[in-house]
């Protein structure tokens, strides 16, 4: 089972992912913990997706026919996120600037499907390794100069158009320059990998987790404004700026490499669970969005607790009729 360690990854992420959106749809809180944890399962999800994404375009060398159809259909779940996720509700409630921003904001969806178009243009013209670490880096560099001049203001559609590509306004989500560098490190670590033992994934591990450890620590006395520190404004995660995009390439390597050692410790009757949570991963993943957004935000008008226990059981509710309307929808095909 050469892919155990991507299907724990995948199926973690995946769980990650629908406890911060219940987290996010239904507490009701201003500081304290459940805004840290909100805030820290955001850092071990989409990183660690969008690294594994460079990861797999590498080891399983897509074509273009393969690379193109991936880039539609990602960009369909993007948009059928921003309709049908957001658009349709802020059209209920009757919210004119949420609809507009909705329509035309970016979503991981929808630079997934650039990080496609990006890949294939990359192996296009064959670039070499030190080139393509160089433009992760050198977007990375534009866009943290973007946000230290900080946001420019327009109409809400230009504004989250401009946004897909840089962390230019408060409707910035997953900007290209900002997030690049993540796949681009997935991607050369896979070729770097290829091939390697256990005793490389260990260095990996180690390595990367003590740089991570030096990067949080001495982000607040550097004054970077790392997000890890500040909790009071959730919009710094998205806009990354090229100390975030360091320290979570370091986290996504320590991760990546943890679960590939641990991997071969988790049984079978458990890993028959994690496959199919891996294979049905977008489906689980937009049904938890549905039954989030419309039960709680439309039904409930809202409904909000500040009790971390409350807000586990209303997420594993939440995943577990995802996971078998998933198996239904399989089934009925």
């Amino acid at each position: 089972m050469k892919n155990k360690h991507i299907d724990i990854i995948k199926s973690m992420c995946l769980i990650l992912a629908v406890l911060e959106l219940v987290f996010s749809t239904v507490c009701y809180v201003k500081n304290g913990i459940l805004l840290n944890i909100i805030e820290f399962l955001k850092v071990l999800i989409y990183p660690v997706i969008l690294f594994l994404l460079g990861y797999l375009i590498h080891r399983n060398d897509y074509d273009d026919k393969e690379l193109n159809k991936r880039t539609i259909l990602s960009l369909i779940v993007g948009l059928f996120i921003n309709i049908f996720c957001y658009s349709i509700i802020y059209l209920i409630k009757g919210n004119s600037i949420l609809l507009l921003e909705s329509l035309f904001k970016g979503n991981i969806f929808i630079f997934i499907s650039l990080m496609y178009l990006f890949f294939k243009f990359i192996r296009k013209y064959e670039f070499e390794v030190r080139t393509l670490w160089g433009i992760g880096l050198l977007c990375s560099v534009i866009n943290t100069l973007i946000i230290v001049k900080g946001s420019f203001e327009s109409n809400v559609i230009i504004e989250s158009l401009v946004s897909i590509i840089c962390s230019v306004s408060n409707y910035s989500s997953f900007s290209f320059l900002a997030w690049v560098i993540i796949p681009i490190s997935g991607y050369l670590y896979s070729d770097l990998s290829e091939y390697k033992d256990t005793i490389f994934y260990v260095k990996s591990a180690m390595l990367c987790l003590l740089a991570y450890i030096f990067l949080f620590r001495y982000s607040k006395v550097a004054n970077m404004g790392y997000y890890l520190i500040d909790y009071r404004n959730s919009l710094s995660f998205y806009k990354m700026n090229i100390y975030n995009g360091i320290a979570n390439v370091c986290l996504c390597v320590f991760i990546y490499s943890f679960i590939y050692l641990l991997s071969r410790y988790i049984s079978k009757k458990i890993y028959r669970h994690v496959k199919r949570w891996s294979k049905n991963i977008i489906l689980i993943y937009l049904i938890s969005m549905l039954i989030t957004n419309y039960v709680f935000l439309l039904v409930f008008n809202g409904m909000a607790t500040t009790n971390i226990i409350e807000s586990i059981l209303l997420s594993a509710i939440v995943f577990i009729i995802s996971d078998v309307l998933s198996r239904f929808i399989n089934k009925s095909k």
